[in-house]
C-alpha cells in the first residue's frame, strides 16, 4: 500500500488529522461535553471519528432555519490520488451524501463530508460544508468547522488572511483548544505577520486562557531563545 493510500485510508476510518493542522475531534468534542458517552454499544462518528461508549449518546444537530448547501455537489477527486483510494473516497462521499439526504441535520456528517472533500482536494466543496456548519450549528459546536477552515485555508488555499480570521473565531467560540494557538503561532511565526509580536501575542493569549499549559509554555520559551 502505497503513502497515498495509507493516508487516506486513516482519513476515512476516523483519524481527524489531515496533513498539517488537523484537529482530534474526539479530545475537542469531549473537552466540552458538545458529545457525551453513556451506557451504549452503538459506535456514533463525531467528525470522522467511530466511537463506542457506555451510555447515551448526543450529537450537536443544525439550526434547520438554515438552508444546507446542495447536496448535488458534483464529486472531485485530485488525480494524484490512486485509482483505488480515489474509488474509496467517492464511495465515501456518495454514502454520507446519501445519509445527509436522510438526516441533515447531523453535524458530525457535514463534518466529515468536509474532510473527505478535502482528501479529495475539493477545497471549495470542503469550506462549502465547514461553512454551513460554522454558520448553522450551535456555537458549542460551529468552532470545530472555524477550526477546519483555518487549516485548510493555512495549510492548502494560502490563504493566510481567511486563516487568521477563522482560527481567531474559533477560539473566540472555545478558547480550550490548544491546537488552534499551536497553528496561529507557526501563522505568524513563519507565514503572516512575521514581523509583529503577533506570534508571541498569540501564545501570551493561549496563556492566559490555559495557564501552565505546557505545549504552549515550550513554545514560548523556544521563540524567548532565539530572540535572546
Amino acid at each position: 500500500m502505497t503513502g497515498i493510500q495509507k493516508n487516506l485510508l486513516i482519513g476515512l476510518a476516523g483519524a481527524a488529522v489531515i496533513a498539517a493542522g488537523g484537529y482530534w475531534y474526539l479530545h475537542i468534542y469531549s473537552a466540552t461535553g458538545i458529545f457525551s458517552l453513556g451506557a451504549t454499544t452503538t459506535p456514533v462518528s463525531v467528525g470522522g471519528v467511530s466511537v463506542t461508549g457506555t451510555g447515551s449518546s448526543t450529537v450537536e444537530v443544525i439550526n434547520t432555519n438554515t438552508p444546507p448547501p446542495s447536496l448535488d455537489r458534483p464529486i472531485t477527486i485530485s488525480a494524484s490520488l490512486q485509482s483505488d483510494a480515489a474509488q474509496i473516497l467517492r464511495t465515501q462521499i456518495t454514502t454520507l451524501v446519501t445519509q445527509l439526504r436522510t438526516n441533515p441535520t447531523r453535524v458530525d456528517l457535514w463534518l466529515q463530508l468536509g474532510i473527505d472533500r478535502k482528501i479529495g482536494g475539493d477545497y471549495a466543496g470542503a469550506v462549502e460544508a465547514w461553512n454551513y456548519v460554522a454558520v448553522a450549528a450551535p456555537l458549542a459546536t460551529a468552532y470545530v468547522a472555524y477550526g477546519d477552515l483555518g487549516d485548510l485555508y493555512m495549510n492548502f488555499i494560502k490563504d493566510y488572511p481567511k486563516a487568521e480570521e477563522n482560527y481567531k473565531t474559533a477560539i473566540s467560540i472555545n478558547p480550550r483548544v490548544i491546537g488552534y494557538y499551536q497553528d496561529l503561532y507557526t501563522l505568524y511565526h513563519y507565514l503572516y505577520k512575521t514581523n509583529t509580536t503577533a506570534a508571541a501575542d498569540i501564545i501570551r493569549e493561549g496563556l492566559v486562557n490555559n495557564p501552565g499549559n505546557q505545549d504552549l509554555l515550550n513554545l514560548q520559551a523556544q521563540m524567548n531563545a532565539v530572540a535572546h
